[in-house]
């Protein structure tokens, strides 16, 4: 099955330009327009970007001897020369996505149609970095192996990885995780894996995933709640992710909670993987893993309802407030929560925010479709939007 990533309406961010380094940008513009419709004819990628239609021969020439994209043939039947189609080649390129928190990592290598071609989990607590990058090594090596996939064209690797990783206090933490907060992760891991190397909070890089592949189809606004060992949100506003002017937009899991047997918590401290265990253990069920969470219709499924009121009225005054503020199409909730306790969270602050319900309406909550591996995706979305294709930065470093 083919991902198809996400379809930008034709008179939206991809125009060409006249500017420094155009020929670069209009050859990212040009392989973005055919990428995003999936088939188009010269004639159609030129009023698209708004190239003439040599410079759109050029491009297409060009990125069909780079073995970028490729001709499907004319269309016949037509009035005057038939036109060429062309669509881009998924081996054309390559990328690797790691999403890497507390609790586990997962490794994806999707094709430049956004095909995941391979994927590798590992249930790891606190993996060091030395762990991690032996990880990630050996699940892109035996996975370029198999898929006989050549070295140039491997885009590089996309790294999504929670904010502030070693340091957070959490239980059972071990001694030396700090030392992600003592290296320059993309500088070790680039040197190792020599490729290019893209870090992107885990929660921006999900809400990309999900642009992408999920509910982007359909909304290009909206904000999706990573819970997983922690909670995180990440913000698309017009198809567009968004970091905030100080780039820290959706660290949700810093706002202050009810204090709990006089301690100060936020909402980091009850909303999270971690935090539903610790409510399964005061009921003795030892959980460590989201695969032994299962809907029971006994105790652990009581348990696990317990946590989802308890953290639905927890997120409730937040997401009201953002709601408010933002007014997004979707609140989207996603990462290592199975489905079904994502969906009752979902159905609990829907019913919670109905509560609320005054003149303007609001935004209801729904699970993620893009995929439990949604940050892993979006992290390899980042190597070919760095590498490939137009974005906001693209021309900055002609100036």
């Amino acid at each position: 099955m083919v991902l198809r990533p996400h379809r930008y309406p034709a008179d939206i961010g991809l125009a060409g330009t006249n500017l420094a380094r155009a020929g670069d940008y209009n050859q990212r513009v040009v392989l973005q327009a055919i990428r995003s419709h999936g088939e188009l004819t010269r004639g159609k990628l030129a009023q698209i970007t708004g190239l003439t239609h040599q410079s759109t021969i050029n491009i297409t020439k060009r990125l069909i001897a780079d073995g970028m994209v490729l001709d499907l043939g004319r269309i016949l039947g037509a009035r005057g020369q038939p036109a060429m189609r062309l669509t881009v080649n998924p081996e054309g390129a390559y990328a690797v996505g790691l999403n890497l928190d507390r609790d586990h990592m997962t490794v994806v290598i999707m094709d430049f149609q956004g095909q995941v071609r391979d994927r590798v989990y590992i249930d790891k607590h606190f993996a060091l970095p030395d762990e991690a990058l032996a990880f990630v090594q050996a699940a892109m090596e035996d996975g370029m192996r198999r898929l006989q996939i050549p070295r140039n064209r491997m885009t590089g690797v996309g790294l999504a990885i929670p904010d502030r990783l070693g340091g957070v206090e959490v239980n059972e933490r071990p001694d030396g995780y700090d030392q992600w907060s003592r290296i320059d992760v993309a500088s070790v891991f680039s040197a190792t894996l020599n490729v290019p190397v893209f870090i992107e909070n885990d929660a921006t890089a999900a809400a990309i995933g999900e642009l992408q592949f999920g509910q982007g189809l359909r909304h290009k606004c909206f904000i999706y709640t990573l819970i997983s060992a922690g909670i995180g949100c990440g913000l698309i506003i017009n198809g567009q992710p968004f970091p905030g002017g100080l780039t820290h937009a959706g660290e949700i899991g810093n706002i202050p909670i009810a204090p709990k047997n006089g301690r100060a918590r936020t909402l980091w401290n009850a909303v999270s993987l971690y935090a539903l265990y610790d409510e399964l253990a005061l009921r003795n069920i030892d959980v460590s893993d989201p695969d032994e969470l299962v809907a029971d219709g006994g105790e652990m499924e009581a348990g696990i309802d317990a946590w989802v009121e308890q953290a639905a009225g927890h997120m409730t005054p937040p997401f009201l407030a953002i709601t408010y503020a933002m007014s997004p199409e979707l609140h989207v909730i996603g990462g290592q929560l199975p489905a079904f306790v994502a969906e009752k969270l979902c159905n609990a602050l829907n019913r919670h925010l109905e509560a609320h319900q005054g003149p303007i309406p609001l935004t209801r909550f729904t699970t993620s479709t893009a995929s439990v591996d949604a940050a892993a995706m979006g992290a390899a979305v980042l190597a070919f939007q760095n590498r490939l294709l137009p974005g906001p930065n693209v021309l900055k470093a002609a100036t």
